[in-house]
Formats: C-alpha cells, sequence, structure tokens
C-alpha cells in the first residue's frame, strides 16, 4: 500500500510540475490523458515544412490545416475536435524517422499521416509495424506497398501508374518510337524507370537509353545530350520539382528540341512557376488528377476556399491529403480512436468520392488508381487536360 500511495504522489507531482511548464510557457503538453481532457483527438502528421521538398510539401501543410478547421467546423471527429500535430522531415530520413518517434512519444496517436516522399517512408516503415499506427501517405515509389504492411494506406497513384502513364502517352499518345528515359536515382526514380522500359517495349516502341542522376547534382546536360546521340524522338523524365524544372532549363538551353513526358513533382503548381513558359514548350506531363472548377461545385469550393486562405492554388499531389483527413473523420466518426479498428475500416473503403480522386483500398494499400495527363497551353504555364490513364 505504501508503495502505491508513493506511486501516486509521484504521478501527482509529475503533473504539478507539467502544469508549471505549460503555465509559465505557454506551450501544450500533448499526451493521451491531456488530449482526451481538452476534447480533442490528436493525430500526427510527418510534413516536409523546409528543405528542397518543401515545394510540394507546403501543399500537403496547407491542406491538412484546411481540412482541421474544416472538420472542427462541422463538429469535429468522434464528439471531439481534431487536432493535427505537424512535424518538419525537411529532406532527411533519419530526421523523419526521429520525427515520428517523437510524435509518437509526444501524443500517442491513434493515427499518422506519413510524408509525401518514399525514401523517407521507407524509412519510418519499419517504426511502423513496431508501433502499430495505422497511417496514410502519398509517396509514389512501388517499393512501399511491395512491403505489404497491413498498417500503411496510399492516396495518390502508385508510381507503377505513374510510370505506365508516362510509358503509355509517350508512344500510343505521341506516337514516338524510340524513347530515351531520364531519372533520379533512388527509390522513386529507378523503379520507375523500369517500369516505363517494359510498357514501352510492350507497346512495341524502343528504349533507346535510360540515364539517372543524384536528386543534389545541378548539371544533368551530359546524360540528356547522351541521350539525344542514342537517337531518342522522345523524352521520358522521372525526377521531382526543382529538380525536374532544372532538366527542363537545360534542354532549352542546350537547343534540344525533343518532346518531353514528365512526372507529376514538375506538373505542380509550384514547380511549374519556377519554370518559363518557352521551355515548357513540347511538355507533357501527368498529375494526380484533373484539379478544377469544371468537375463540380465541390471541387470549385474547395479551389476557390485553398487560395483565398494560402494565396496559392491547390495541386492534386497536396490536397490527396485533405481527401485522407475527410476518410479519416469519416472512420474515426464509426469506429473511435482505436488503432486496429482504424486499420481495418480503411481496409474496406470503396469509391469514395474526394476532391481529387475516388479513393478504394486494395489488397496492397492503395486507394486511388488513376492519374491524368495534361499538356501545357502554348506561352504559358497552364496545364490543359488530355486524358485519364487508369491502371486496370
Amino acid at each position: 500500500m505504501a508503495n502505491k500511495r508513493t506511486g501516486g504522489h509521484r504521478e501527482v507531482g509529475r503533473r504539478k510540475v507539467l502544469a508549471g511548464i505549460a503555465a509559465t510557457t505557454g506551450l501544450t503538453i500533448w499526451s493521451p490523458r491531456l488530449s482526451a481532457q481538452s476534447g480533442e483527438i490528436a493525430v500526427g502528421a510527418m510534413v516536409p515544412i523546409t528543405g528542397p521538398f518543401n515545394v510540394s510539401g507546403q501543399q500537403y501543410h496547407f491542406s491538412l490545416q484546411m481540412a482541421q478547421d474544416e472538420i472542427n467546423a462541422k463538429g469535429g471527429v468522434a464528439g471531439k475536435k481534431l487536432k493535427i500535430v505537424f512535424e518538419d522531415v525537411k529532406d532527411s530520413n533519419s530526421v523523419a524517422v526521429n520525427a515520428y518517434l517523437k510524435v509518437v512519444r509526444d501524443i500517442n496517436p491513434p493515427f499518422v499521416f506519413l510524408s509525401s516522399y518514399t525514401t523517407q517512408n521507407l524509412a519510418t516503415e519499419p517504426e511502423v509495424t513496431k508501433a502499430q499506427i495505422p497511417g496514410m501517405y502519398a509517396g509514389g515509389g512501388d517499393a512501399m506497398h511491395m512491403k505489404k504492411n497491413p498498417w500503411l494506406f496510399r492516396i495518390r497513384p502508385a508510381d507503377g501508374i505513374q510510370a505506365l502513364a508516362l510509358a503509355k502517352h509517350a508512344t500510343d499518345g505521341l506516337g514516338k518510337k524510340k524513347i530515351g528515359i531520364l531519372y533520379v536515382q533512388n527509390d522513386f526514380g529507378q523503379p520507375g524507370a523500369i517500369a516505363a522500359d517494359k510498357v514501352i517495349k510492350a507497346a512495341g516502341a524502343t528504349t533507346v537509353g535510360m540515364e539517372a542522376y543524384a536528386f543534389t547534382d545541378n548539371d544533368m546536360s551530359a546524360q540528356i545530350q547522351k541521350l539525344k546521340n542514342a537517337g531518342a524522338d522522345c523524352l521520358i523524365c522521372i525526377s521531382y520539382g526543382k529538380d525536374g524544372a532544372l532538366i527542363l532549363k537545360l534542354v532549352k538551353e542546350m537547343g534540344i528540341n525533343l518532346p518531353i513526358v514528365i512526372s507529376s513533382g514538375v506538373m505542380v503548381p509550384a514547380a511549374r512557376n519556377l519554370i518559363a513558359p518557352e521551355e515548357l514548350a513540347n511538355v507533357n506531363g501527368v498529375m494526380d488528377a484533373y484539379l478544377a472548377p469544371e468537375r463540380g461545385p465541390e471541387v470549385a469550393a474547395y479551389i476557390k476556399n485553398f487560395k483565398d486562405r494560402f494565396k496559392i492554388d491547390p495541386d492534386p499531389f497536396g490536397s490527396c491529403y485533405y481527401d485522407g483527413a475527410w476518410i479519416l473523420k469519416q472512420v474515426l466518426d464509426k469506429v473511435g480512436p482505436d488503432r486496429a479498428k482504424i486499420r481495418d475500416a480503411l481496409k474496406v473503403v470503396k469509391d469514395y468520392k474526394g476532391i481529387t480522386n475516388t479513393f478504394s483500398t486494395d489488397a496492397d494499400g492503395n486507394m486511388v488508381h488513376s492519374l491524368a495527363v495534361f499538356g501545357i497551353k502554348p506561352g504559358t504555364r497552364d496545364p490543359v487536360f488530355v486524358r485519364t490513364i487508369s491502371a486496370a
């Protein structure tokens, strides 16, 4: 009995210390108990807020802020306010892992939104298995769903679909027969290049070369010239935003006038704004979805509200997290903050119509199964919808 009372006094003392810290610093001390007492359900979000990955991370960050506020305005989740606790993962795998461990330790959440970058998610995935906390992520790398982690769910098209779309549009869309592939050398770019090569060959065309570069490279002109010299009549570029923008600038500076089919990181507004209209001539690209007012009043309202609040246009790459948050609300309203029940409910999502896409979960945790191809209006940076390509 004495030991129990002593433990109780220590706990009361600890609470007083924490309360004192909060009162003097103005900080919120997150714990499952304090979160419940405040009438909130706290979930984590691993976001590349600073560093070179913030081109897409900013959109992800804004989308979740907007979703949190709108959800709370409509009554919150499971009768409580939704609190999204953001952690900056920058451009580092180790930072991403430590951010995940921090949010698990600090708030013990029932759910976590993971990074929008495959390399960071691959590094974090073992910790998800240990924590057994369901999460959504937007990194497209096929290596993630090949892990078959039952706690993880992808809310944008897998890179296998992106590679399929890039190759199909280069061959049957543009009618090209000799394709050169330029890709970033990592868990995103290399599998995408291999998958695109298979589709090109299946279409009866030829891959004249596959050239890689490091994400930190500032000059890919040698790789570009090598593909041109190999006789390419079209380039497929598998890149992120800033490096893809650099590639398009180099192609223009080198006087190479080949059509380019480029991955989604370059087509988002933040990346397109880095590129001059003349550098976007002959460029086609893919995006996760066709996000435009003409798609309907709900999409139009989302675009307007996002732009009014953040002073930039939303893009599908980040906006999928907005849809993910609303899917989470639906699940939490149904099953509450029980991790296993959340996981099981996410496994059976079917035909959820979001702002960006229609979501249905497959056996590998993939929830989106198509993407859109765009051209660029001549003399502008404005995308023009061409077609939708699905995995089926």
